[in-house]
């Protein structure tokens, strides 16, 4: 089955191409890619008895590229040819892409019978002027200086590891006279596992000698030798009674002598159809997809911790965001258990105060405010959960946790209330209303991971703790911090905090018990003044 592998900001995705493929950024295509430099109806994928599959463009505005260039007209597809539609690289696979590589390519001796004939080092080195010994050796090197040069036209670093390898085999057919041909990678267990193969003819099963690719596992060397194809009704009895006779080269991938796979070739043409020399120009394939893998591997991993940085810089303080990015730090992509407390603060008489107000000072002011909130929520090491209007949200226990956490997400509050003031006092210098915020804290277990939909997804967290924070925000008048007895009974004495009247909140068949947190005793020498304190209405 033929497919049309799509690599854009989200990932990687798969669509099995069907006879006749209209491919454009609106959902009614058969192929829809979601890229506003796609034309509506960007082109067409369809397949025809005498050619294969071709791809005709639909006179879209930025035009259709196929390996870079742009086509006029039709455009006979081959296996790996990389199409670029606007922003986004796809390619068009023909039966034999990495998802079933293992299953058309097999590794073993069962039916196959190996002669190792000859092996080579693998020499990454070139020698001085003066050392070259004879003529040999700079025909080699010229090889080496070949294969890198026509080999590296074809890469670049946003390539993904499955374009890479790909259009490496298709170079080495180039290169050498191959039948067949398959890269195998090195998996965690040591097993080697086919990743991309291809094949002058359609084939039901490629066929690699276990013995060969055991041999570049064990010796690092690039080897050569004759395969006996064993008739399959007599192998039981190992009989020598032949179907074929071919010649097999592998070398390996080996970077800073770490393998990290081999490259397999074979052809049919005759026992002896590949020579010493030919070989040594596999192991230079091999040494320059070492080269190509590690940079793809690096580029990779750069780009993950740019957007994971980026990501987590905008939830959580840069030193924490830091953590997550080098792995000291792991967020885990599901839903956990976790004890957390959660902060809901949000703008007293905001409806009215916007009201009066253009909407581009609206957004400036809640800009200003939201920068000076997100900034003593990092210094105390929360999570920004999200922003709602005029409401901000604020986790502490996930997906960082810490013994105090509860502390740490009350000193949080109240120095929003204190910054406030001094905040405040800026805007009423410049004629501005002053903002009053009220802040509700609740300490629970709740439910935190990944959620949204397959293409954008954000760290949330759910449940009653959640709703109960919510509902102790909205009760909290102007000035107050008000915390629930989960949390208040996970404080210290750096807090003084006054019981307020029990709270009979939406959805709760009990009343609650609450607190207002009106600023932090004296402790040492820091000073624990409270000029944010509007209300502290109390019990008798």
């Amino acid at each position: 089955m033929a497919k049309l592998v799509i690599f854009d900001s989200e990932g990687r995705r798969e669509v099995a191409l069907k006879s006749f493929n209209k491919v454009g950024r609106l959902p009614q295509n058969d192929v829809q890619i979601l890229d506003r430099i796609v034309s509506k109806e960007h082109a067409v994928i369809e397949h025809s008895q005498a050619e294969g599959f071709v791809i005709s463009d639909l006179g879209s505005l930025n035009g259709t590229y196929v390996n870079r260039t742009r086509i006029a007209g039709k455009q006979v597809l081959r296996d790996g040819d990389e199409i670029s539609l606007g922003n986004t690289r796809c390619m068009f696979l023909r039966d034999n892409d990495m998802t079933n590589a293992g299953q058309v390519v097999d590794v073993s001796e069962g039916a196959l019978q190996s002669h190792i004939r000859s092996a080579v080092e693998v020499t990454d080195r070139f020698l001085p002027e003066k050392e070259i010994p004879e003529e040999k050796q700079v025909r080699e090197d010229y090889e080496k200086l070949r294969v890198t040069y026509e080999m590296q036209k074809d890469f670049r670093p946003d390539l993904e590891l499955e374009e890479v390898l790909q259009k490496i085999l298709e170079r080495t057919f180039e290169f050498l006279n191959c039948d067949r041909g398959a890269i195998l990678m090195k998996q965690e267990n040591g097993e080697m596992k086919p990743q991309v193969y291809k094949m002058k003819k359609k084939e039901d099963k490629l066929v690699i000698s276990s013995t060969l690719v055991n041999h570049v596992k064990a010796e690092k060397k690039g080897v050569l030798s004759s395969d006996a194809q064993i008739d399959n009704r007599f192998k039981e009895a190992k009989s020598m009674i032949m179907q074929g006779i071919r010649s097999s080269m592998a070398a390996p991938i080996l970077h800073q002598d770490e393998l990290l796979g081999c490259i397999v070739i074979d052809s049919s043409v005759a026992v002896n159809a590949y020579s010493e020399k030919d070989l040594q120009l596999l192991t230079n394939i091999g040494t320059q997809t070492a080269r190509f893998i590690t940079n793809v591997t690096m580029g990779k991993k750069i780009k993950d911790d740019a957007l994971t940085r980026e990501r987590f810089s905008k939830l959580m303080s840069p030193d924490l965001a830091e953590l997550v990015v080098s792995g000291k730090l792991s967020v885990e992509k599901g839903g956990q258990n976790r004890v957390a407390t959660v902060l809901f603060a949000d703008i007293r008489g905001f409806t009215s105060m916007s009201e009066n107000m253009k909407a581009a000072d609206v957004l400036q002011m809640l800009n200003e405010y939201f920068e000076l909130m997100v900034e003593i929520a990092f210094k105390h090491e929360g999570t920004v959960d999200k922003f709602v209007g005029d409401e901000i949200m604020v986790l502490w226990g996930a997906p960082v946790s810490h013994e105090d956490d509860a502390a740490r997400a009350v000193r949080a509050a109240v120095d929003m209330q204190r910054a406030l003031v001094e905040f405040n006092q800026v805007r009423e210098s410049e004629g501005q209303r002053p903002i009053q915020i009220g802040i509700g804290l609740n300490t629970g277990e709740l439910v935190a991971g990944y959620i949204g939909s397959t293409r954008t997804m954000s760290y949330s967290v759910i449940g009653d703790v959640v709703n109960t924070a919510a509902r102790l925000c909205s009760a909290a008048k102007a000035g107050q911090v008000i915390v629930s007895q989960n949390t208040f009974g996970k404080l210290n004495q750096e807090f003084e905090c006054i019981q307020l009247e029990d709270i009979l909140a939406k959805g709760k068949s009990k009343p609650l018990k609450v607190y207002n947190v009106v600023g932090y005793k004296y402790v040492g020498e820091v000073d624990k003044t409270t000029p944010f304190m509007l209300d502290t209405k109390t019990i008798s």
